[in-house]
């Protein structure tokens, strides 16, 4: 008998439902901010989800967890987003959702894991431990999709030494996927700079699909406002869940009942235009600039490559999404270093790939 669809969402760091209200910078004094809720929180809701975690029916139940750096009062807060100790937050969200899970699971349902940021790497690590709250052989493949946005794995005191990254840092042992799931969607950011959010790629499988999109981190992975480059990704996701058949009932903004998401609908001021998909190709990226002695120490370019064996494969071509090339053709300005010399694959709309041989191919002269 076919079961029902089991959907969970850990949302990325200090990244909250509360990040839907418009307010002030400069404790209230300045421009409004910039803040919106990620395509996790985007997604839960799409597929039914509520912020008390009810399901949607009976043959479909999503939940959701806030990012590390949203538990406990304002000193644990940032103290988690900082440096996500693993005995803390990290610990605290994988149990929860390990307990939540297991009051529902039946045989035969199907799991669908979704993160953000540091939640994707929960997401990832959920699946490598999910045998502890659900009867499973090692061989089954439990977990029918993982999706992810920009993984980042670093957990603990950061370190800025490529060469020397302890086992400690990371809160899995390796970049392979864990052997429960069944299939695995990671869009990953070109564009970020932060040497403290550089992404933990997947390494290469049949299995498993890496795609990499134009803006830094959260243009991806979602939390700004003007979302239109976020929302680039989160419609790339959606169309993914339904050319796959994953038999995943998602809804339209108009469909989500905002007065039923057990809140008050006035407390974090979540309405239609937060689930509202627009990809925007001109859409503003969220870069970082520093002082230039501090931009030496905490900024690179992103290495845009494929793993295997949680090395760089130099004779595999990673692959890139085709609105990050139109991108560079249409944007003067826009020419991700990241890019300079690397051989990619584009991914086109209909799913065809073109070799190229760096950004030169896609400037017109």
């Amino acid at each position: 008998m076919a079961g029902k669809n089991i959907i969970i969402c850990f949302d990325g760091t200090c990244n909250h439902p509360k990040s839907a209200k418009q307010e002030r910078e400069w404790f209230g004094l300045g421009d409004i901010d910039d803040k919106g809720i990620t395509n996790v929180l985007k997604l839960h809701l799409l597929l039914g989800g509520t912020l008390d975690n009810r399901p949607h029916n009976k043959q479909q139940h999503s939940l959701y967890y806030s990012g590390v750096g949203t538990y406990g009062n304002k000193v644990q807060q940032l103290f988690n987003a900082a440096f996500a100790p693993n005995n803390l937050d990290v610990a605290r969200i994988i149990k929860q959702a390990g307990y939540d899970l297991q009051k529902i699971y039946k045989k035969n349902d199907r799991i669908f894991l979704f993160g953000f940021s540091r939640g994707a790497a929960l997401a990832r690590r959920f699946a490598a431990v999910i045998d502890k709250y659900v009867p499973v052989k090692p061989e089954d493949k439990v977990v029918r999709f993982i999706g992810v946005f920009d993984t980042v794995a670093a957990i603990g005191f950061p370190n800025l030494d490529d060469d020397d990254k302890p086992v400690s840092d990371v809160i899995f042992e390796n970049c392979t996927v864990s052997g429960h799931v069944q299939e695995a969607l990671h869009l990953v950011s070109l564009d970020d700079k932060r040497i403290a959010f550089l992404p933990t790629l997947m390494n290469k499988e049949d299995r498993v699909t890496e795609v990499w999109f134009a803006g830094a981190h959260s243009d991806v992975g979602g939390g700004f406002w003007f979302d239109g480059l976020s929302d680039i990704s989160l419609d790339f996701m959606l169309k993914e869940l339904e050319k796959r058949e994953l038999g995943l009932t998602v809804l339209s903004a108009d469909d989500v009942q905002f007065n039923k998401l057990g809140v008050p609908a006035e407390k974090y001021q979540l309405d239609y235009d937060d689930l509202f998909i627009k990809p925007r190709l001109h859409g503003k990226i969220h870069t970082q600039d520093r002082w230039l002695p501090i931009a030496r120490a905490t900024l690179t370019e992103r290495e845009v490559r494929v793993n295997i064996n949680d090395k760089p494969a130099p004779n595999e071509l990673p692959l890139v999404h085709y609105t990050a090339i139109e991108r560079i053709k249409e944007i003067v300005d826009y020419r991700p270093k990241a890019l300079k010399g690397v051989k990619h694959n584009c991914l086109h709309a209909n799913g065809n790939t073109i070799e190229h041989r760096g950004i030169r191919d896609h400037i017109d002269v």
